[in-house]
């Protein structure tokens, strides 16, 4: 196998990464790993639109995550929610769609692979519209009590309408996104903290637990965890939603390059979560370069074999790792040449160090 893999390797090296490998004659992540945790990737609405993406997805992940189409600006349905509250006068009425989530979930449902919600409640990606007496932001934003409502709401609908089309389907979610400070590492004066308080990501898992189908777990989900300030911030942060029992466990954001975070860092930071007895997955992984050279992509192949050699030590507490994309192409760092596969979905050096991270790169 150890011969095989640098053959291959170095064959991919010679010709650049870009020679035609076919996909369904190499590994498969999902098979390697299915024993340890589910392997999978966040995929755009795009590749579904791509026979040779959807043959790569088949082959590789267990688990998807919509890159945008399940994030509150998509399911929230604007020009309905601001009908309803005009003919009913109640503010707290929120209608949802699945309109740009449909491909993603019609794909992974026709073909067994499970789906991780992302995500319910994000001071991004949320218009502010949301915040507004009559969705109208001329109009003065909703007090405490009709925020908590208009959550509620929003929660119940998206999750009843997954649950009647799709059941069984998505089996975990990013409950709450980012909500730590990078500057001063506590909560976020976002508009969700202006408008319910400083305990509205407690109040979201709550109303996250209360309506997501049983066994659904619930995670938050943030970056720049190994850093040691924003580290703090998280773990006060996961100490109080442990205290009311509503959280699962702790997504971490691994967009990492090369250099940074340390690998020091990054052990201590899991090592932390873990200590809280938190399930725990790689929610966002991608590691960026500055070039497509041969230099650089044994660098970046090296820091993938890292963290996966890490996560392996917490096999038994992890449930999932998934890189943030498909391929270079189509990520949003495209430019970093970031993920396991190039453009034209041919194997790196990256894919080969994930598939044998104890023998890449040694």
């Amino acid at each position: 196998m150890k011969k095989t893999l640098i053959l291959i390797l170095a064959a991919i090296l010679l010709f650049g990464g870009i020679q035609t490998a076919a996909a369904e004659n190499i590994p498969s992540l999902k098979e390697i790993y299915a024993e340890k945790f589910d392997f999978g990737a966040a995929a755009p609405q795009a590749a579904f639109m791509n026979t040779e993406t959807m043959d790569l997805i088949r082959k590789q992940f267990s688990i998807l995550t919509p890159e945008n189409e399940l994030k509150p600006n998509f399911v929230i349905d604007w020009a309905e929610s601001r009908r309803i509250v005009k003919e009913s006068g109640d503010e707290t009425a929120v209608a949802v769609h699945l309109d740009s989530a449909v491909p993603l979930l019609d794909f992974a449902k026709e073909n067994g692979i499970k789906v991780h919600g992302h995500v319910l409640v994000w001071h991004i990606e949320t218009q502010d519209e949301f915040f507004h007496e009559g969705y109208d932001t001329s109009a003065p934003l909703l007090d405490r009590v009709k925020m908590l409502g208009r959550l509620e709401n929003y929660i119940r609908e998206l999750m009843d309408l997954l649950n009647t089309r799709y059941p069984g389907l998505v089996v975990s979610w990013d409950v709450v996104n980012e909500a730590i400070d990078d500057g001063s590492h506590t909560l976020r004066k976002s508009r969700w903290y202006e408008t319910v308080g400083e305990d509205y990501v407690e109040r979201a898992f709550e109303l996250a637990r209360k309506y997501a189908p049983d066994g659904t777990l619930l995670y938050y989900n943030d970056y720049n965890t190994a850093y040691p300030g924003k580290l703090k911030g998280i773990l006060q942060l996961l100490e109080k939603l442990q205290a009311e029992g509503n959280i699962d466990g702790y997504g971490f954001q691994m967009h990492h390059r090369v250099l940074e975070p340390g690998m020091s860092m990054l052990r201590n930071a899991v090592k932390a979560v873990a200590a809280t007895g938190l399930k725990l997955r790689v929610s966002e992984l991608d590691v960026g370069i500055k070039k497509n050279t041969e230099e650089q992509f044994k660098k970046q192949a090296k820091k993938y074999a890292d963290v996966m050699n890490l996560m392996l030590e917490y096999a038994d507490q992890t449930e999932a790792v998934q890189v943030w994309g498909l391929t270079d192409g189509m990520s949003y760092r495209k430019y970093e040449y970031p993920l396991l596969f190039d453009a034209s979905c041919n194997p790196k050096p990256a894919f080969w160090a994930v598939a044998d991270p104890s023998q890449a790169f040694e």
